[in-house]
């Protein structure tokens, strides 16, 4: 009988189990549709909240005449931005939400058409979302 030597014997290697910041990284360079479609919800949700504390702010000033929370050039800059964020950033991504999330489903498509170009939107809507929020810390929001 031949005796079995340490070369012989297959080495199995555990299973590595992926980290916290393996699914951070995953989630961040993901171009899965249904991923995109959750990150659109979320950023929009995230932007509703901004833009609910900026129309929060606007009726305190408005609780009583004469409130002087906020000069009438900052109330202006938040009613616009109110404005702005509800609509490109709360309701056109809601619709980009669903739509990257139910229509490949609805079609039976494994994937949506340029799942790349539709990662980059996304990153592109969140970096036209920050900068227009920075505008804040520079003083120069629209009016």
């Amino acid at each position: 009988m031949a005796a079995i030597t340490q070369a012989e014997v297959p080495q199995v290697q555990p299973a590595r189990v992926p980290s916290f910041w393996d699914a951070v990284w995953g989630w961040l360079t993901t171009v899965d549709a249904k991923r995109i479609g959750i990150l659109y919800g979320i950023s929009a949700f995230v932007f509703f909240l901004i833009a609910g504390l900026e129309a929060m702010i606007m009726r305190a000033q408005l609780y009583q005449p004469n409130e002087r929370l906020v000069s009438s050039d900052v109330f202006n800059q938040l009613f616009t931005m109110h404005g702005t964020a509800m609509i490109f950033l709360v309701i056109m991504p809601l619709g980009a939400a669903f739509f990257n999330y139910i229509v490949p489903l609805m079609i039976g498509a494994r994937d949506v058409a340029f799942p790349r170009l539709n990662a980059w939107s996304y990153w592109a809507f969140i970096a036209g979302g920050i900068l227009l929020h920075i505008s804040y810390i520079f003083g120069s929001t629209p009016t």
